[in-house]
């Protein structure tokens, strides 16, 4: 039966638990641009925002998705280490992968990933956080690079960009979206599980079949239905969109698409052992800044 799944809510509702997500936090996540129930004007905008940002459309060698990959666990470590926002996490990965698709990264320079990883958390950090976080609160053992040396590729990475670090996640849409569907079960049950699921997203390979290559409100939107239901055919989640005021503004097979690729989804564990700091926040800095110089020299990183 096309709608019949084996996925498990249970998981990412442990899973929740275990990266210590709280009521506060959870509100934080969802409520950063206000309220927008039943606001359609405001969705409207939110959704042109996300026409005005260049599409990702990229193939990457294996070992870049490897070092992707990594790096990604990398940020969800230190987002429960340095009690960062979820929307902080997923807004730098938005920052790797634009940064990624311009085909600046070398295969064979995967250290390169790392001290994107590292720029691309300070920028957000920047962004979204109310208190600002030192450089050197990034260190870790396998991610250790000279303050200078962060601060220029932040700089590398705010022209690669554009400039244009003001991005639409789906953390922008959650609370609307919920609210839409929900007239029943307490929003402050599914946001969290909704937030798991978004995050549990950036998990998968930089290919044509990501589902970071879905718009942030399709991505919203599908995450939204998964909490809710996870054996829709696409003829009952196109119903189910029918019902809602939002139905107009979503391509069906695009919510349906990603919303079949989140049932395959698994909870993203925090693996504190690996966001530990180094011992000694000099050790490896000569070399860091070998690679850096050798970077000045090959904008191909």
């Amino acid at each position: 039966m096309e709608g019949t799944s084996t996925f498990s809510l249970t998981r990412f509702l442990v899973q929740e638990n275990e990266n210590g997500l709280s009521e506060d936090d959870d509100e934080d996540e969802v409520n950063e641009r206000g309220s927008c129930v039943d606001n359609e004007e405001m969705v409207r905008t939110l959704m042109d925002q996300e026409n005005n940002v260049e599409s990702i459309h990229s193939h990457v060698d294996d070992s870049i998705n490897v070092a992707r990959s990594e790096a990604i666990q990398w940020i969800i470590n230190m987002r429960s280490l340095l009690g960062l926002r979820y929307y902080t996490a997923y807004l730098c990965v938005m920052y790797i992968d634009r940064f990624i698709s311009k085909g600046l990264v070398s295969s064979d320079k995967q250290w390169a990933i790392k001290l994107l990883s590292v720029a691309c958390l300070s920028l957000a950090v920047k962004m979204k956080e109310r208190e600002p976080r030192l450089l050197s609160s990034y260190s870790t053992e396998k991610y250790n690079f000279n303050n200078n040396v962060i601060q220029r590729m932040e700089l590398l990475v705010l022209t690669t960009l554009d400039w244009k670090i003001r991005l639409v996640t789906p953390f922008d849409f959650i609370d609307c979206f919920i609210s839409c569907f929900s007239n029943v079960s307490p929003k402050r049950q599914l946001m969290p599980l909704t937030t798991q699921i978004v995050i549990a997203a950036t998990r998968g390979k930089f290919t044509n079949m990501s589902i970071m290559e879905y718009r942030s409100s399709t991505i919203a939107m599908a995450a939204t239905l998964t909490v809710m239901d996870q054996q829709l055919t696409k003829e009952s989640l196109e119903i189910k969109l029918k019902t809602a005021w939002v139905n107009q503004l979503f391509d069906h097979e695009d919510v349906y698409a990603c919303y079949k690729r989140m049932l395959e989804l698994e909870p993203v564990q925090v693996k504190p052992e690996l966001a530990t700091s180094s011992e000694d926040p000099h050790v490896g800095t000569k070399r860091k800044r070998l690679m850096f110089n050798e970077t000045e020299k090959n904008p191909n990183l």
